[in-house]
């Protein structure tokens, strides 16, 4: 990589090389990664169902086992490694980065225990009608 001096502040610029190398190390980790994702949904359900069943020791133990140990690849993995490279004008195109998948389950789970509720309502007054 070429050094580039700025205003007394020098980075590394990335050339085509570290771009292609970056690429394919990113392709390789996705493999990977989608890998993981396959493996350990079947054994999360897996470990999920055996917690149930055994009912031995705390709620979901063998579950979250399964959680921390999907943490720990990921960390180990580290698939977006290369965006520490990557120049300052790269476009951002994630739309609403405000919000996490975790926002939206949220908002999701909220919006279905307001249904079920207001459901429950609407049939304790039909049957409370019909007696």
């Amino acid at each position: 990589m070429n050094q580039v001096h700025s205003d007394d502040v020098e980075f590394d610029e990335v050339g085509w090389g570290t771009v292609i190398r970056d690429l394919l190390e990113f392709q390789f980790k996705l493999v990977v990664d989608g890998l993981k994702d396959l493996t350990l949904a079947q054994v999360a359900l897996g470990a999920a169902l055996l917690d149930l069943f055994r009912r031995d020791g705390s709620p979901g133990r063998r579950f979250y086992g399964i959680i921390r140990l999907s943490d720990r690849f990921d960390e180990w993995l580290d698939l977006h490694a290369a965006v520490e490279r990557a120049p300052e004008d790269t476009p951002d195109l994630f739309l609403n980065p405000s919000r996490s998948v975790d926002d939206v389950l949220g908002g999701l789970e909220t919006s279905a225990r307001r249904v079920a509720a207001a459901s429950t309502r609407l049939s304790r007054r039909r049957a409370f009608r019909s007696v």
